[in-house]
C-alpha cells in the first residue's frame, strides 16, 4: 500500500515509503542529547559509562549531570575474618573514576558522590611508625591525591550535592582520617554537603553560602570549628552529626536550622546549650546517657533511641529522665523500642515517670510483654495525647539472656493479662486520644490485647487504622538502625483471618470510632 501511513511497535516507528521499502526509526535515538542524559542520570555511573559501546550514547554520557561511583559492593560481609585488614584499592575503579571524568563535558553537575574506604593508617598511626611499610604509605598518599583531584573537579563543575564517604562499610580510626580540602569549605553552589570518615580543619573562614544540608559521619572537627561551619552557611536547615569526633558542647546560634540530629558516643559528650532559639525538630541516638539538654523550649517534635549497647541493667536511668523532662513539652515524640523498656523498668520498680505534655506519640518497637509496663506508663502520663502510632517489627529479644536483665524475672507478670488488671483511668483515653495506627508484624503476640484495650477505653477515639505496612517514612534511619531489626512481615491469609475476626467482635467505648483493617 502506498502513501506515508505508519504503524507503532515497541517503542519504533515504522514508515512505508512508496517505493515499497520499510524504514525503521527508534524513537529513542531521535530524542535530543539532554533528555538521553537525564535519563542516563538514573543509571549507576559504571553502566553508564558502557554506552560508550552505543553509537547513539558515545556522546551524551558524557553530559549526565549526577555521578555516582561506589567501591563497596553491596555483597561485601565486613565482618569476614581477613587476616590482611588494610584497605584495598580496585586500579579498575580508580580507572573508571579517572576515565569518566575526564571524559565529562557538561559544565555543571548536580549531584557527586563517591563510596571509599580509605585512611592514613599506614601513613600517620603510631603502629605503623613503629614499622613503617613505606609502598602503602605510598599507595594511600596517592589515593589521598586522586580524592581530591576528584572533589576539585566536583567543586569546579559548581556540584549542588556533594557526597563523600570515605567509611566504606567499615568503622574510622580518627587519627589517620582524611583532611577535606579546603576549597570545598568555600563553594557558592553546594546546597547539601554529606561528609563520612574526613577530618576538618579549615584555613580561614568558611562560607557556604547556599547550604541547606549538612551531614557528618565519624568526621573530627573540634568545637571550634563546628561553630565556624555552623555560623559560615546563612541558610543551613538540617544538621546531622553521627559520631563525630572532638565535640563535648554544640552552639546552635545560627537561627536558620530547624532540624538537628544527634548520635552520641562516649567520646562524645553534647550539651546543647541554651542559644539553639529556632531548632524544631530534634533526634537524638545512640548512648543516651552521655547527651545532655539545656534550653530546647522551641522544639516541635523530637525522637529518642538508645543504641544497641542497652543490656536493660537495673538502674535509675537519671540521664533519660532528664532528657524526658526536657523533651516532655513537645507537640510529637518518638522513642524507641529501649525507651519504652526503660519505663517498664521505672514502672516496676515504682520510680515515678516524668509527666508529658505530648500530642503525637510514635513507637517503633519490636513487642515483647515487658514492653507493656512502658507503654502503659506513656498512656497514663502523657495527658494531652490525641495520635498514637506503633510500628510494631519482629526482633530477637536476646537482651532478656544478658546476665544484667536476669533482675526482670522477679517481677514476672502474665502478658496476655496485663491489661485487663489496669483499673486506674488514663486522662487522654478519657479525653483526648482520637487517632490510633498500629503498622507492621500485628500478629506479634500482646498487639491484639492493646487493641481490644484501646478500642474498650479510648472513649473519643474517631480511627483506627490497622494495617500490615511500614508506617513511619525511613528518615532517621542513622537513628534508629541499631535500635531495632529489620522487619519481618510475613502473614499466612489464615492469621489475618483471624486477627479481622477478633477485632470485629472487641466492644468499644467510642460510639464513633471506625476501623480500618488492611
Amino acid at each position: 500500500m502506498e502513501g506515508t501511513n505508519s504503524v507503532e511497535s515497541s517503542g519504533c516507528t515504522k514508515r512505508l515509503k512508496n517505493s515499497g521499502e520499510e524504514e525503521q526509526t527508534d524513537r529513542i535515538t531521535e530524542m535530543p542529547d539532554f533528555i538521553l542524559a537525564h535519563i542516563l542520570s538514573f543509571l549507576p555511573t559504571k553502566d553508564v559509562a558502557k554506552m560508550l559501546l552505543v553509537p547513539r550514547f558515545r556522546h551524551c554520557w558524557t553530559l549526565i549531570r549526577s555521578l555516582s561511583f561506589d567501591s563497596c559492593p553491596c555483597d561485601e560481609d565486613p565482618t569476614s575474618d581477613d587476616e590482611d585488614d588494610e584497605p584495598y584499592y580496585d586500579e579498575r575503579f580508580l580507572n573508571l573514576v579517572d576515565n569518566v571524568l575526564a571524559r565529562h563535558e557538561s559544565s555543571t553537575i548536580d549531584e557527586f558522590r563517591v563510596r571509599l574506604r580509605f585512611n592514613f593508617f599506614y601513613s600517620f598511626s603510631e603502629f605503623a611508625l613503629a614499622d613503617p611499610d613505606v609502598d602503602k604509605a605510598s599507595r594511600e598518599e596517592r589515593m589521598a591525591s586522586k580524592i581530591r583531584t576528584w572533589v576539585h573537579f566536583a567543586v569546579m563543575k559548581k556540584v549542588k550535592v556533594l557526597d563523600l564517604d570515605l567509611l566504606g562499610r567499615c568503622l574510622s580510626e580518627p587519627e589517620v582520617s582524611y583532611k577535606l580540602p579546603n576549597f570545598v569549605l568555600s563553594s557558592d553552589h553546594l546546597t547539601e554537603l554529606k561528609l563520612a570518615g574526613c577530618a576538618i580543619f579549615p584555613q580561614g573562614h568558611v562560607q557556604l553560602k547556599s547550604l541547606k544540608r549538612l551531614s557528618l559521619n565519624e568526621v573530627i572537627l573540634s568545637e571550634k570549628i563546628m561553630d565556624q561551619v555552623i555560623n559560615g552557611c546563612p541558610f543551613l536547615g538540617e544538621l546531622c552529626l553521627i559520631r563525630c569526633y572532638g565535640l563535648r558542647k554544640l552552639n546552635i546560634s545560627n537561627p536558620t536550622v530547624k532540624s538537628l540530629v544527634v548520635v552520641v558516643e562516649p567520646h562524645s559528650v553534647f550539651r546543647l546549650r541554651k542559644s539553639c532559639p529556632k531548632v524544631v525538630s530534634l533526634a537524638i541516638g545512640g548512648s543516651l546517657q552521655y547527651a545532655h539538654l539545656e534550653d530546647v523550649s522551641s522544639l516541635v517534635d523530637a525522637s529518642l533511641s538508645f543504641s544497641n549497647r542497652f543490656i536493660c541493667a537495673l538502674t535509675k536511668y537519671e540521664r533519660v529522665k532528664m532528657l524526658l523532662k526536657k523533651l516532655g513539652n513537645t507537640d510529637s515524640f518518638a522513642p524507641c523500642t529501649w525507651c519504652i523498656l526503660v519505663l517498664t523498668i521505672w514502672k516496676l520498680t515504682n520510680q515515678p515517670c516524668p509527666s508529658l505534655c505530648w500530642k503525637f506519640l510514635a513507637l517503633k518497637i519490636s513487642l515483647t510483654k515487658w514492653h507493656l509496663p512502658g507503654i502503659c506508663s506513656l498512656l497514663r502520663n502523657s495527658h494531652c495525647l490525641e495520635t498514637l502510632t506503633i510500628d510494631v517489627y519482629s526482633g530477637n529479644h536476646y537482651i532478656f539472656m544478658n546476665p544484667e536483665a536476669e533482675w526482670i524475672q522477679a517481677y514476672d507478670f502474665d502478658g496476655r493479662n496485663f491489661w485487663n488488671l489496669e483499673e486506674d483511668s488514663f486522662h487522654c483515653l478519657s479525653h483526648h486520644l482520637r487517632i490510633v495506627r498500629i503498622y507492621g508484624c500485628i500478629t506479634e503476640p500482646y498487639v491484639i490485647e492493646l487493641v481490644e484495650f484501646l478500642l474498650k477505653n479510648a472513649l473519643v477515639l474517631e480511627t483506627m487504622v490497622i494495617s500490615t505496612n511500614k508506617s513511619l517514612p525511613p528518615d532517621r534511619d542513622e537513628i534508629y538502625s541499631s535500635a531495632i531489626g529489620s522487619p519481618m512481615n510475613h502473614f499466612t491469609s489464615e492469621e489475618l483471618h483471624e486477627f479481622s475476626q477478633k477485632l470485629l467482635n472487641f466492644p468499644r467505648a467510642s460510639t464513633r470510632a471506625v476501623i480500618h483493617f488492611s
